[in-house]
């Protein structure tokens, strides 16, 4: 069983206790506030109220092979930047700090911290994409350039199966699975005589230009892409 902390208990850390208590994570839940720690002591095996985080006391319930370190101090950059150094020094191997600043975040990456959050810029790449084109519904950004998006079927492709379609070679992206019409599943596909049909979207993977290029309704409409709606957001951050 995995074996996490979580050092603050702000909205993103609470949010991780929630979903990694619904897994069966193994949890250490770290704040200063004994009612916050008390309303979320039943998901965690263990649970501490730590008025000023040090070394010392982090090395005392934070074992170092620990399989992950979670820390959300509501974006202030001194407790953050500290307790990440701890939690370097000690050899815990991945350390997750919840941030808002690019600032902040290059200075986390300094003291230790092996991923960053931003749940702004998050939550801008997963909507923006959907309010730009009525043809994507869901839309997650893996990396930079790569993407996986659920997008509607083109009519041309109505009736035709995948491989009678050349659809790799001809819109180059990966199909991953598909949902029929008013269902919450989404059906893997192996087979490459799936036939696409009316009503039925598809769960695709590939880069954020082959992607927009699909959802295109129509050549003399233009649609900002993903990316560059992006590359304006990170522009107003900096």
């Amino acid at each position: 069983m995995l074996q996490i902390a979580v050092i603050g208990l702000n909205t993103f850390g609470k949010r991780m206790i929630d979903e990694l208590a619904e897994v069966g994570t193994e949890l250490i839940i770290v704040d200063r506030d004994p009612v916050i720690i008390d309303k979320y002591k039943s998901k965690a095996k263990a649970c501490y109220i730590v008025d000023v985080i040090n070394i010392e006391s982090l090395s005392k319930i934070i074992p170092a092979t620990i399989d992950a370190a979670i820390i959300d101090f509501d974006d202030k950059l001194e407790p953050s930047i500290l307790t990440t150094h701890y939690l370097k020094q000690m050899g815990v191997a991945s350390i997750i700090v919840e941030t808002q600043s690019d600032t902040h975040g290059e200075l986390l990456k300094l003291a230790g911290a092996t991923q960053i959050v931003y749940p702004e810029l998050e939550a801008a790449k997963r909507i923006c994409p959907q309010i730009l084109s009525k043809n994507l519904w869901n839309y997650i950004q893996l990396s930079q350039d790569y993407a996986i998006a659920e997008v509607e079927i083109k009519k041309e492709l109505f009736g035709k199966s995948i491989k009678d379609s050349n659809f790799r070679s001809n819109y180059q992206l990966n199909i991953l699975a598909y949902r029929v019409e008013d269902s919450d599943d989404l059906i893997p596909i192996t087979n490459p005589d799936y036939v696409f049909t009316k009503g039925s979207t598809l769960l695709v993977g590939g880069t954020n230009s082959n992607i927009e290029a699909f959802i295109k309704e129509d050549a003399k409409k233009t649609h900002y892409t993903d990316s560059v709606m992006l590359k304006r957001y990170l522009k107003k951050k900096k």
